[in-house]
């Protein structure tokens, strides 16, 4: 706990050092876990499929107490989509104050071929369950294969599903591994990918380069989670920059 409130005091800090191009959208009133905010694809998903993914994200908050939050935007607005997921899980505060168990599931469907991309943030909380390696497998064996065909609904409810039997405990990492064809070994190789993709990009921000084009002037919303009256709220869950992400 010590650890995770470290690094989100970290990291708002160097927000509030660098600054930001825009500001973040608030989070949503009355409170929402499903939020498509693409002004480019206002229907992402139907009505019918909105209403139902937004049923089992609640289901899942309700049985378990995880927060998994599902966001559909234009622009990333400077931020890469690490730090904008990131921001929106420590900003709207999703999860809970004590066991950090919140998921962003971010999407930005718009623009060209390898512009379109999506990020998994983990709250610390659930890293354990869910490590970097593993949803870097979720988003490019379960999602992003959906996405290129179109087929969006299908590919969230796929990448969905995977997230809450893992924070369920109802496979491991290992064996979902092992059943997404890679074995330990492919999570093994994953996790030499992901550290080699690290450095990469810190070494970038340390030459001035970046990879994604951030820390420009601006500002930055913090808002609370807050409660809602439509039945739930965020409670105040931290993010310590775990998950992955990917493009199509």
């Amino acid at each position: 706990m010590k650890k995770s409130i470290f690094l989100s005091a970290l990291f708002f800090l160097l927000i509030n050092f660098f600054g930001f191009a825009q500001d973040l959208p608030a989070a949503p009133s009355p409170f929402r876990l499903y939020n498509n905010l693409s002004k480019e694809m206002p229907a992402f998903l139907n009505a019918t499929e909105a209403n139902l993914l937004e049923q089992r994200l609640r289901s899942f908050d309700d049985s378990t107490g995880n927060q998994i939050v599902v966001l559909i935007v234009d622009d990333l607005l400077m931020y890469t989509p690490e730090e904008y997921a990131t921001a929106i899980g420590e900003s709207w505060g999703v999860g809970q104050e004590e066991k950090d168990n919140g998921i962003v599931f971010l999407i930005k469907p718009t623009g060209g071929q390898g512009e379109r991309e999506t990020f998994i943030s983990i709250g610390e909380g659930l890293e354990g369950a869910i490590p970097d390696a593993l949803t870097w497998t979720i988003i490019n064996k379960d999602v992003i294969p959906f996405f290129k065909e179109g087929e969006f609904s299908e590919g969230i409810n796929k990448g969905v599903a995977v997230l809450i039997d893992l924070a369920n405990g109802e496979y491991s990492a290992d064996e979902y591994a092992e059943n997404a064809g890679g074995g330990s070994f492919g999570l093994w190789l994953v996790s030499v990918f992901l550290i080699f993709w690290l450095v990469a990009f810190f070494l970038g921000r340390k030459n001035g380069g970046g990879m994604g084009g951030t820390f420009y002037g601006g500002g930055f919303s913090s808002s609370s989670g807050g409660g809602f009256s439509s039945g739930g709220s965020f409670g105040g869950g931290s993010f310590g920059g775990g998950g992955a992400g990917g493009s199509w």
